[in-house]
């Protein structure tokens, strides 16, 4: 089974599958594509999170970028100033991108079957001859224009001769099929100590120094047991720090005490317990290589075992699981494209903190909290089903519900994934428009602050893609907020 948020990733996955490939072989070739086909979301220029369950024990590959060695404290933070952002845009946003080596480690740890050149072959044709963009591309490309607008090269690569894409119009990306090309033939460590990697630093340092000259070569990923959490009679394992997602999703669902769907009382609840998780979160999750990072001080801690994105989900014959989340930050990431390369690369470092001395400050070869949190949920020791989904601070909130619908609630994957989502933040609740009318007007009514509702199956609340077990079958599920597909082979 495939679910992937783009019809042609999830084609380039059950392609690999249908060849023979295993589950990494089919994962690897979503991931190429998906760079391709959203590439306002995610590519090699990005990093994130990929969760293996293969012979019944589970590991997490953390790819998160990494902060340059050249940005300082003292760079950043002049005289201890709090700045009034970070950067957004630009050179001095972009983390060191950790997506080539984790796919290299994935097809070296867990045994790929097929050749590189045949796994990244959908993607190069899907760069060379183009694909006809859809609503969500085009609404994505307005919301971040911006950003677009900003880089010559990002709008020559994303725009139709200085315009915005209409739906069903062809985007080609003659550069980034060139790069995708030569990963085929030299291997993705190209993009580390090759070509690419050298024009990847020019593109960078073109204005001034940002990365430092060894940065790309030192970049590690790392392999970390996941968090567990008991729920009931299920069993999570989720993403540890880095990311504030997995510590969220199973906080959240420990103190859930309503056990009504959608109703005034558990929205309100939840709302008062998003706001509180995420203030909790803040002053406690940060890079766990890079400074202490002590779970207990949340209260119920789970166990540690040892805006964009995007998220897949494969399994094989053979039960290997694969659920990824992969971004370059924000829409359109720094906006900076590699030159002849066609690789957008990360703002990751926007995700930091302003201030100095907190966990999430900017730090040398540090990693960006994340909030990405692909999960794995056991029912008597077997795997259940496994999701996740993009939407930056959305995410932890939004898988709690869609979990908490299946365990609590009873509802299968489709309804799960379909039902109507809430969320809170920057002293906002937010309420999708798949929720009921009276229900919205009685939370609006009582909740102390500003509520602010959205439309139904509203982008804005995530993408969530599963797979799952039911009925002693695999079945899978897209999203319907974005244009995912699920294939079974």
């Amino acid at each position: 089974m495939v679910v992937a948020a783009h019809p042609i990733g999830a084609e380039a996955g059950h392609a690999m599958l249908a060849a023979g490939g295993n589950a990494i072989d089919a994962a690897v070739a979503i991931s190429l594509a998906m760079g391709v086909v959203e590439p306002f979301a995610s590519g090699l220029g990005g990093g994130g999170f990929m969760l293996v369950h293969s012979r019944g024990a589970t590991e997490i590959l953390d790819f998160r970028g990494v902060v340059p060695s050249i940005d300082t404290p003292e760079h950043f933070y002049p005289k201890a100033a709090t700045l009034p952002w970070v950067p957004k845009i630009g050179p001095s946003s972009a983390t060191i991108p950790g997506l080539g080596r984790a796919l290299a480690t994935a097809m070296k740890r867990y045994g790929a079957k097929l050749a590189l050149s045949q796994i990244a072959g959908p993607a190069i044709r899907a760069a060379e001859e183009g694909f006809d963009v859809t609503e969500t591309y085009c609404y994505v490309s307005g919301l971040f224009e911006g950003t677009v607008r900003c880089f010559p090269d990002a709008a020559r690569n994303y725009f139709k001769e200085g315009r915005r894409f209409k739906p069903g119009e062809r985007l080609v990306q003659k550069d980034l099929a060139r790069a995708l090309r030569r990963v085929a033939e030299k291997g993705f460590e190209d993009i580390y100590t090759g070509e690419i990697g050298r024009a990847m630093v020019g593109a960078v340092n073109s204005t001034g120094p940002v990365w430092g000259e060894n940065d790309l070569d030192r970049y590690e990923v790392k392999v970390r047991a996941p968090l567990t959490a008991a729920i009931g009679d299920a069993l999570l394992e989720t993403t540890p720090p880095p990311s504030r997602g997995g510590p969220g999703i199973t906080m959240a669902l420990n103190q859930l005490k309503s056990r009504t769907h959608n109703t005034r009382e558990s929205i309100l609840e939840l709302g008062g317990l998003f706001r509180d998780l995420f203030r909790q979160l803040d002053s406690v999750v940060g890079d766990p290589d890079v400074i202490p990072v002590d779970l207990a001080k949340l209260g119920v801690a789970p166990k540690p075992g040892s805006p964009s994105t995007t998220h897949f989900v494969v399994v094989d014959r053979d039960g290997l699981i694969v659920s990824m989340s992969q971004t370059i930050g924000h829409f359109f990431g720094a906006g900076v494209i590699v030159p002849g390369w066609g690789i957008c690369l990360n703002d990751d470092i926007s995700d930091m903190e302003r201030r100095p001395g907190l966990p999430n400050s900017v730090r040398p070869s540090e990693r960006p909290v994340a909030n990405m949190a692909p999960t794995l949920v056991r029912r008597r020791g077997e795997p259940w089903f496994t999701l996740g989904t993009p939407g930056s601070l959305r995410i932890f909130p939004c898988m709690t519900q869609v979990i908490a619908n299946v365990l609590f609630h009873g509802m299968d994957l489709e309804k799960a994934l379909a039902a109507g989502r809430m969320h809170w933040e920057d002293e906002t609740l937010w309420l999708e428009g798949d929720i009921d009318p009276a229900i919205r007007a009685a939370v609006k009514s009582e909740w102390k602050g500003k509520v602010v509702e959205r439309r139904a199956q509203d982008l804005f609340f995530g993408g969530v893609h599963a797979v799952g077990r039911e009925c002693g079958e695999w079945v899978g599920v897209a999203d319907p907020r974005r244009d995912g597909v699920a294939l079974p082979l």
